[in-house]
């Protein structure tokens, strides 16, 4: 049975004491005083359907079931985005053409917040919260696409600041953001370009650089050092990878792009938290890469990569946890129809091997995109 206790660092007890008090004294809104310092939560969105998974995460890794999961959601989400502090849940989705927030408590239980529930008017494709936690950005559109900047309210609540056009039409963008904050990547996954788009003082973005990807590309991720990003390029079966300048612009890394393989279908890049590894899902070839990651930001295959997936799974996405040396592997498809998390546990030098521990299920349909993100209470 799920219990709250398993997902508390040994401290939780020391933060909810100095939290309760702050609430008495009303320092604090109900909503905050509500949160669990050090839960950790695993939270998956479904591009088939309409809810979003929340998985408890104790210290060693270990998952399990929230009652109640998954929750109702906007339908076809293909971004799932978190707040800084792990509060806070926003969704993107396509087919509802929505956005939808919720407040995530200290027992993994999402509650829709009504001034998050925003209609779009256009498909909802990528989502991504600046560091700061004080502004959402969202992709929406089809075969052309915007970025919307909302500014995110201390019970998050969304109000829209403007909207930027990314140029050409190159559809189905989904996002990253720099560690600092300081710049949001687009990725053209009809266009196979990379946009770099600089945040002012207002949170308004203006257009930096645009460089060449590769075909369908997609699902960017940056490096938490800051200093790269990594593009999926799923019909090219390839990795693209940029040294992030000072000002924005991107440089091609050395030996970019990095063959996956024939038709392997590589999505969404993820680091450990030192900048120096890198996993990623191989949909069609039912494996994850592992690679090194040079000073320069070559790739280099790590021990043992690519390392298979179950049986009977199309891997769409993983996730790194650092804090516990473990990688969880996400289905976009299985014959099992809802798609499953299985773990995997980090060696010293990278190399990734199955748990043993049972995969545990979303009951989510088609996990797709920038779908799943590691919560943290703070």
């Amino acid at each position: 049975m799920f219990s709250t206790q398993r997902f508390r660092p040994r401290r939780a007890a020391a933060g909810l004491a100095v939290t309760l008090a702050l609430a008495s004294g009303g320092w604090l809104d109900s909503s905050v005083a509500l949160a669990d310092p050090g839960a950790r939560f695993l939270v998956i969105s479904g591009a088939g359907s309409s809810n979003i998974s929340v998985l408890g995460l104790d210290e060693a890794g270990r998952l399990s079931t929230v009652p109640g999961s998954p929750f109702p959601s906007g339908t076809g989400s293909l971004a799932v985005a978190v707040t800084p502090d792990g509060r806070h849940v926003y969704s993107a989705n396509t087919v509802s053409g929505t956005v939808n927030g919720f407040r995530l408590s200290g027992d993994g239980v999402l509650t829709p917040i009504p001034e998050a529930n925003l209609e779009l008017g256009a498909p909802g494709v990528g989502a991504v919260v600046a560091p700061d936690g004080k502004r959402l950005y969202v992709t929406s559109g089809s075969v052309t696409n915007e970025i919307r900047t909302y500014s995110i309210t201390a019970t998050g609540g969304l109000v829209f600041t403007g909207a930027v056009k990314v140029p050409g039409v190159s559809g189905l963008n989904q996002m990253a953001i720099s560690p600092d904050g300081r710049f949001v990547f687009a990725v053209g996954w009809l266009q196979a370009t990379t946009f770099s788009f600089a945040v002012g003082p207002d949170g308004e973005l203006s257009l930096v650089d645009s460089v060449p990807a590769g075909l369908m590309s997609t699902l960017p991720g940056v490096t938490p050092d800051g200093r790269f990003i990594y593009v999926s390029n799923e019909a090219s079966g390839s990795i693209s990878g940029y040294a992030i300048g000072a000002d924005g612009k991107l440089s091609p890394v050395p030996g970019s792009p990095f063959s996956t393989g024939l038709m392997s279908l590589p999505h969404a890049a993820q680091f450990t938290a030192d900048s120096r590894r890198m996993y990623i899902a191989e949909a069609m070839a039912g494996k994850i890469g592992g690679y090194e990651i040079a000073e320069n930001g070559s790739l280099s295959p790590l021990p043992g990569a690519p390392y298979a997936a179950p049986a009977g799974t199309l891997p769409g996405r993983v996730v790194v946890d650092s804090e516990s040396q473990r990688v969880f592997l996400v289905d976009t498809l299985t014959t099992g129809i809802t798609a499953r998390v299985h773990p995997y546990t980090m060696a010293p030098d990278g190399r990734l091997t199955p748990t043993g521990e049972q995969s545990v299920d979303t009951g989510l349909i088609f996990a797709d995109g920038a779908n799943a993100v590691v919560a943290v209470q703070r």
